[in-house]
C-alpha cells in the first residue's frame, strides 16, 4: 500500500454506524460471539440482553437459513445439527401475529397461556403442513372444523375465534403437540420456535407480564416432554428481572439462560468485521498491514474474521488513533478509553454504541479535511474527535431508549440540569409523577417515584455512589441533558 486514502477509510468507518432493526442482515456484519455456541443447547431457551446489546440480531440470525447454518455448524452431542434442525418464528412485530390492542383483551395467565398454545399449533401446523404424516396425526384431533382453523395461519391474528377452544381442550392440542414431538424424534429432526420483540405484545405496560410469564412458564413446564420441539425467547433483561414477572418456576430458569454481554475485545472484533467486510479496498488494506488482523480470505459467509489476540487490536487502535487519548497517559489509554465511557451503571456494553461512536468520530474527521491532511503515519481520527462523538452517542442512546420506554421523554425534561452527584432525595424530588398524562402512566413501569428511581437502575440509567449520592454514566449523562463536575472535557469543533 503505497499511500493511505485517510478519506476512503474514514467514509467507510463512518457508515458502520449499526442501526440494528433497520440494517440489512448481512452474514458478514454479523460476529460470532462465545455465548451463541449455546444455542446449540436446546435447553438453553432464554436470550437476556439490554437495549442494543444484539438480541434482535441473533434473532434475525438464528432465523436465516444460512445464519441458522453458522450459529448451529456443529454437532452436538444429541446429534442437533443444521441439516436435521430449522427455526420457526414463534412471536416478532410482523403483521402475521396479533396487534398489541387485540392481544390486551387477553392479558391475564389463563388467556395469554391459552394463546400461546394455540400459536404455537399456528407455526408449527404451517411449518409441517406439507408433510403427509403430519395430516395424519392432526385428523386424530376431532372434528374437521376444530383441525381446519389451525392450519389457516391467517386466523393466528384473529384469537377470538380459537382461543376459548385452546382454554377449554387443553387435552386435545397437548395430545397433538406430543404427536408431533414424537414425529419429529422419529425423523430425527429438530424445530425451534423463536420470540423476540416481547415488549410490543400490548399496548400497556402492565399488561405484557401476563404473556411473557406464561410463555416462559409453558415452555419450562414442557422442557423435559418434547424433546424435538424447542424455543428460543429473546427478552429484554429489565423485563425479566421485573418483580412483575415473579411465577413459581423463574427461579428455576438459571440453567436455561444466555446472556447477551459484550467486552471490550470483542467490541473491536466488531469493528473490525464491519470494516473488513465494507466492500471498499483501501480499508481492507489498512487492517492488513498488521499481519493476522483479521483472516486471509472471507470464503466462509460469514466474510472476514478478526482476530483473538487482544495485542494485535490493541496495535491496530494504536495506529489508528493513538496509543493516549492526548499526549499523556493521563488522559488514558485509547484502546480502553471508549468502553470505559460506554459502559452503563451495571457496567454493561452495548456494541450499537461502540460502533455509533467510532462513526461519529469518523464524520467529523470528514468534516475537517485539513486535519486529515495533518495526521502523521497511519493515523486516522483524532482523539477529541472521539469525545465529541461520545456526546452525540448519548444523545443517540436516550432518544433509542426512547423508543422502547417512552416515557424517559418526560423524565428527560424533568432531569435536566441536574448536576451529579446528587442526593437521593433530591433526585426523587426531580420525578414528578404528575407531568406524564393518563394516557402515557399507563405505559409506565412504575405509578410512584421509588418505583421510577429503582427502574432506572435495573435499565444501568443511574447507580448509588459509595456515600449515597445518585450518579450517571457518562453514556446517559449528555443524553438526559445532565452534568457532571470533572466531567469529560471535549473540544467543540467549529
Amino acid at each position: 500500500m503505497s499511500k493511505l486514502n485517510k478519506s476512503a477509510i474514514l467514509s467507510t468507518i463512518s457508515n458502520i454506524e449499526d442501526t440494528a432493526d433497520y440494517e440489512e442482515n448481512r452474514l458478514e456484519d454479523f460476529l460470532m460471539m462465545k455465548e451463541y455456541s449455546l444455542m446449540q443447547d436446546p435447553k438453553r431457551f432464554l436470550i437476556l440482553g439490554g437495549r442494543g446489546s444484539g438480541k434482535t440480531r441473533l434473532f434475525k440470525t438464528f432465523n436465516q437459513e444460512a445464519g441458522f447454518r453458522e450459529i448451529l455448524s456443529r454437532d452436538s452431542l444429541s446429534g442437533l445439527n443444521a441439516s436435521n434442525a430449522c427455526s420457526v418464528v414463534g412471536h416478532d412485530d410482523d403483521s402475521g401475529f396479533p396487534a398489541p390492542d387485540i392481544l390486551e383483551k387477553y392479558a391475564d395467565d389463563k388467556n395469554a397461556r391459552a394463546y400461546w398454545a394455540g400459536n404455537l399449533l399456528f407455526v408449527l401446523l404451517d411449518a409441517l403442513k406439507a408433510e403427509p404424516e403430519v395430516q395424519d396425526i392432526v385428523q386424530t384431533w376431532g372434528h374437521d372444523d376444530e383441525v381446519e382453523r389451525f392450519f389457516q395461519r391467517d386466523l393466528l391474528t384473529v384469537p377470538d375465534k380459537w382461543i376459548n377452544y385452546i382454554s377449554s381442550n387443553p387435552e386435545s392440542w397437548e395430545n397433538i403437540l406430543e404427536k408431533l414431538n414424537s414425529y419429529l424424534r422419529q425423523k430425527e429432526r429438530w424445530i425451534f420456535v423463536s420470540y423476540d420483540r416481547l415488549d410490543l405484545l400490548t399496548i400497556d405496560y402492565n399488561s405484557l407480564f401476563p404473556f411473557i410469564r406464561m410463555l416462559l412458564s409453558f415452555w419450562f413446564a414442557h422442557d423435559r416432554r418434547w424433546d424435538r420441539i424447542r424455543c428460543k425467547i429473546f427478552l429484554r433483561n429489565d423485563l425479566y428481572e421485573s418483580d412483575l414477572l415473579d411465577f413459581m418456576d423463574a427461579s428455576k430458569l438459571n440453567n436455561h439462560i444466555i446472556r447477551l454481554e459484550w467486552d471490550t475485545l470483542s467490541l473491536y472484533r466488531l469493528l473490525i468485521k464491519r470494516m473488513a467486510n465494507a466492500n471498499d479496498l483501501d480499508t481492507l488494506e489498512y487492517l492488513q498491514l498488521i499481519p493476522g488482523l483479521i483472516s486471509e480470505d472471507n470464503v466462509s459467509a460469514l466474510g472476514y474474521i478478526p482476530t483473538m489476540h487482544k495485542s494485535l487490536i490493541e496495535r491496530l487502535i494504536d495506529e489508528m488513533i493513538g496509543h493516549y487519548m492526548g499526549r499523556s497517559p493521563k488522559q488514558g489509554v485509547s484502546y480502553q478509553w471508549m468502553p470505559n465511557h460506554l459502559q452503563d451503571a451495571k457496567g454493561a456494553l452495548a456494541p450499537r454504541a461502540f460502533l455509533k461512536c467510532f462513526s461519529f468520530a469518523a464524520q467529523g474527521m470528514l468534516t475537517h479535511p485539513d486535519e486529515i491532511s495533518r495526521l502523521e503515519n497511519n493515523r486516522l481520527i483524532l482523539p477529541s474527535m472521539i469525545q465529541n462523538a461520545l456526546v452525540r452517542v448519548s444523545e443517540d442512546r436516550v432518544a433509542e431508549l426512547k423508543e422502547e420506554y417512552p416515557w424517559l421523554e418526560e423524565l428527560k425534561t424533568m432531569l435536566s440540569g441536574l448536576t451529579m452527584l446528587v442526593s437521593r432525595d433530591l433526585f426523587l424530588e426531580r420525578i414528578d409523577m404528575s407531568q406524564w398524562t393518563e394516557k402515557h402512566r399507563k405505559k409506565l413501569p412504575s405509578r410512584n417515584a421509588q418505583g421510577i428511581f429503582q427502574v432506572l437502575q435495573k435499565l444501568g440509567i443511574i447507580l448509588v455512589a459509595s456515600d449515597g449520592r445518585i450518579n450517571m454514566p457518562e453514556i446517559y449523562l449528555h443524553g438526559f441533558g445532565v452534568k457532571r463536575k470533572g466531567g469529560l472535557r471535549r473540544k467543540v469543533e467549529d
